[in-house]
């Protein structure tokens, strides 16, 4: 049986366009944040530091970073391979809380779990 060429290019053109589908997926973008990280604690490392460390936050879209939050106020951004970290330059005999919130590869921002509560202790005293 012989095509015709304008139902030959048709048929030609379908069959190119099938065979493409399955390069090219149509999906919904990410809005849905990642979860708040869980696990977090924080320990005084010195009259003018804390040491804070939480459990990795997973998301369908994947982690990319953290944000550690003292009392409301962002102190530091970390990449997602990062589940700890030193903050430094606080005051001796103080209270701190921190919180920290997790961040995914389309941009959503998670909630911030419950706050770790920390003092620093009294600052030694020179000899």
């Amino acid at each position: 049986m012989r095509r015709s060429a304008p139902t030959l290019a048709l048929f030609l053109t379908l069959a190119g366009l099938a065979g493409l589908s399955g390069l090219t997926a149509c999906t919904a973008p990410d809005t849905e944040p990642p979860p708040a990280p869980g696990g977090l604690t924080a320990q005084a490392g010195s009259a003018t530091s804390v040491h804070v460390m939480w459990e990795a936050a997973a998301d369908r879209a994947g982690v990319t970073r953290y944000q550690v939050f003292e009392g409301g106020r962002l102190v530091r951004e970390l990449p997602a391979e990062k589940t700890m970290v030193d903050i430094t330059g606080l005051a001796p005999q103080t209270g701190y809380s921190f919180t920290v919130r997790a961040q995914d590869a389309a941009g959503n921002l998670s909630g911030a779990g419950p706050a770790a509560l920390v003092t620093t202790p009294a600052a030694k005293a020179e000899d």
